[in-house]
């Protein structure tokens, strides 16, 4: 692995000490923050490579001071939470700083927002709203919306998901040889839920005024977190964050440590929860990039299947470095190996639809016509060009959008046309349309690359 990531990979845990000095401080400090090691750097630091505490002991150390005073915000920003919820169950807190509270290690402390997992999300968000905080995401799946309040942001989540690969299969994921089109089976992922009585009846920990779970739970949450990560390829998010979050492998090994974890326990909750996948996943990951699978559960060996968007699922080269850096993936690599289109089968016909690409200067303009009618409650659309992308919605004559596009329209004649500033060197973008009835299950969907050269205008169906 390159410089970089070594450093990275070390300050996580790993054995093998950084002797490479060809990096940029700058670009190693940031990843330091994306992958949540600021404290087990500075740890690590006071007997590591006296050149690398030359060079990076001044700025961890600054870094961690700010994690430190973001975590006592985050305690207190709990604290009125729950007194404000009165009689109400408390919320148990998960990720974040729970593996530090727990372990009582400050160096194992990280934090980013505040994900909490309710017994009832009304009392909860009405809370929230009393206290000032303000609804700055949707509803999402299990997620009941995201809160912010002077830089603190709060996750509400009805429930944690544990995600398995269910009826997908890697035997199903090469595309047939010579066809046009790709059609790929319905392959229904697995998913169960751990929601807040599971947490609560399995043993809190309450550290002040914050519960989180055991380390038994909390090991699985962060297994089935960063493996639903790996997963899905597309996030709607488009924050700046890598696949792999090194300082979730690396509480894994500082949980198993712990005095609490019981390890048959571990096992009955990975049988009972369905974890196998994730779990097995985490194990492989580990031991690829910190050198030890500390779970006790045989690490997986791939190809791990991959989730493109949807239900669309590929398997797919996996290479380590990138699994650390925030540079998403490459299409270039990605699209010769889903041929020149992929529907999914889903019984019903798929919907005429056509898109156009084209460039300006160091602009991208893709236009997607939909067909004149439709019979379906909802369309979606994505575009994605590997570091950046967008998802849209149209419904009820309405179009919304989420992601990396400059300015996302709905023309007439059913066009909608998403601009983007991209490198001029040529590049590949994958656009998909999906329709779906009013309960939101999918009817057709449709993905296929298109590509552009540096400046060509490219129309395609």
């Amino acid at each position: 692995m390159g410089a970089v990531t070594e450093v990275l990979r070390w300050a996580a845990g790993a054995d093998a000490i950084p002797e490479d000095e060809d990096f940029d401080d700058g670009v190693l400090l940031d990843l330091v923050g994306q992958h949540a090691l600021s404290g087990r750097l500075e740890r690590r630091l006071s007997t590591g490579p006296e050149w690398l505490r030359r060079r990076l002991g001044g700025p961890v150390v600054v870094m961690h001071a700010e994690t430190l005073a973001l975590v006592e915000a985050h305690m207190r920003a709990v604290e009125r939470i729950v007194a404000g919820l009165g009689e109400q169950p408390p919320p148990v807190l998960v990720k974040g700083i729970a593996t530090g509270l727990l372990t009582g290690d400050k160096h194992l402390l990280r934090c980013g927002d505040i994900d909490l997992v309710c017994a009832d999300g009304g009392p909860l968000i009405e809370t929230l709203i009393r206290l000032g905080y303000e609804r700055t995401r949707a509803p999402f799946l299990h997620e009941l919306g995201e809160y912010t309040r002077e830089g603190v942001e709060i996750d509400v989540h009805a429930y944690l998901p544990v995600p398995g690969y269910g009826a997908v299969r890697d035997a199903y994921l090469t595309p047939p040889e010579h066809a046009r089109t790709w059609y790929q089976p319905r392959r229904a992922p697995s998913m169960h839920a751990i929601r807040h009585a599971r947490l609560v009846d399995g043993g809190t920990v309450t550290v002040g005024p914050v519960t989180v779970p055991d380390p038994c739970l909390l090991a699985i949450v962060l297994c089935a977190h960063a493996f639903l990560n790996f997963t899905n390829m597309w996030s709607l998010s488009h924050r700046a964050k890598p696949y792999v979050k090194l300082a979730e492998l690396a509480d894994l090994h500082a949980l198993v440590q712990h005095q609490a974890f019981d390890v048959q326990r571990f096992l009955a909750l990975v049988a009972d929860l369905d974890a196998w996948d994730a779990v097995r996943w985490a194990g492989w990951a580990s031991t690829v990039l910190l050198g030890r699978n500390p779970l006790p559960v045989v690490a997986g060996i791939g190809p791990f299947p991959r989730c493109l968007w949807w239900d669309f699922w590929a398997r797919l080269p996996v290479d380590e470095e990138s699994l650390l850096l925030p540079g998403w993936f490459d299409l270039a690599a990605v699209t010769p190996l889903l041929g020149s289109r992929i529907e999914l089968d889903t019984g019903c016909p798929t919907p005429s639809w056509t898109v156009e690409v084209c460039r300006d200067g160091d602009q991208v303009t893709v236009t997607v016509g939909l067909p004149e009618r439709t019979d379906a409650a909802i369309e979606r659309g994505r575009v994605d060009f590997g570091a950046s992308g967008t998802e849209w919605v149209l419904s009820g004559g309405q179009l919304s959008a989420v992601g990396g596009h400059d300015t996302c329209e709905l023309l007439s004649g059913r066009r909608v046309r998403l601009r983007y500033r991209v490198p001029r060197a040529g590049g590949e973008v994958l656009v998909g349309v999906a329709e779906q009835d009013a309960s939101g299950a999918l009817l057709s969907a449709v993905l296929r690359p298109a590509t552009w050269r540096s400046e060509d205008p490219v129309g395609r169906r």
